[in-house]
């Protein structure tokens, strides 16, 4: 193989250990899914455009394979070409996207424990929760804050810091978990309660 290929296959096992990982985290409940991997903005993939991207990923390695033992190293090549030129010309900013999700960067969830689902391959990935929760429309209306809904941010807070999250990724990830106020009331909670929650968040354990 030309090192063109290697590089081709490498990429399509990532994708393909990226995209079980998917089929595993569609069943988590909104909250705990945004806190699995230190994901980039998107919007969060559908089940079905994961079935979707594995079916067409693996018709894409069959195709590979079969033109790998022809000989060809065309094809390897030509896709290496298109996915720089989608990057550098085609791309445009979109959130609507399945980010790679990576085994070593998983993290392990808040009452998860360490049960795993199991799939046709090696990779590892938590195990889907039953009933996920619908995620909170946006533009939601504002509510009143109260002890109880501050007390509650703070938590949020402190545990996601605890688990690696910078500060500017809190509001919109606490935003998302179920019964919390939007961004901008999340916010302002950060803002007024910063010192405590940093001060809480260094004496948590390291996830």
């Amino acid at each position: 193989m030309t090192p063109a290929d290697e590089r081709v296959l490498q990429l399509l096992q990532k994708w393909q250990k990226s995209l079980e990982l998917h089929a595993g985290y569609a069943g988590l409940p909104e909250d705990q899914y945004w806190l699995v991997q230190p994901w980039p903005t998107h919007q969060r993939p559908t089940k079905w455009v994961i079935d979707l991207a594995r079916q067409q990923l693996a018709d894409l390695q069959n195709i590979v394979k079969t033109r790998l033992a022809a000989g060809d190293p065309s094809l390897s090549e030509a896709l290496e070409l298109m996915s720089f030129l989608t990057n550098l010309v085609g791309s445009q900013h979109v959130e609507r996207f399945v980010p790679v999700a990576d085994p070593e960067r998983e993290r392990q969830l808040e009452g998860a424990g360490q049960a795993k689902a199991k799939t046709n391959s090696t990779s590892t990935m938590v195990k889907p929760r039953p009933a996920a929760k619908k995620p909170k429309p946006a533009g939601r209306s504002t509510k009143p804050t109260n002890d109880t809904t501050t007390t509650e941010v703070i938590k949020d807070a402190v545990r996601l810091m605890s688990w690696g999250r910078a500060w500017h990724e809190l509001p919109e990830a606490i935003a998302r978990i179920a019964d919390r106020p939007d961004v901008a009331q999340v916010r302002q909670i950060l803002r007024s309660k910063r010192s405590f929650i940093e001060q809480q968040a260094g004496d948590q354990p390291k996830h």
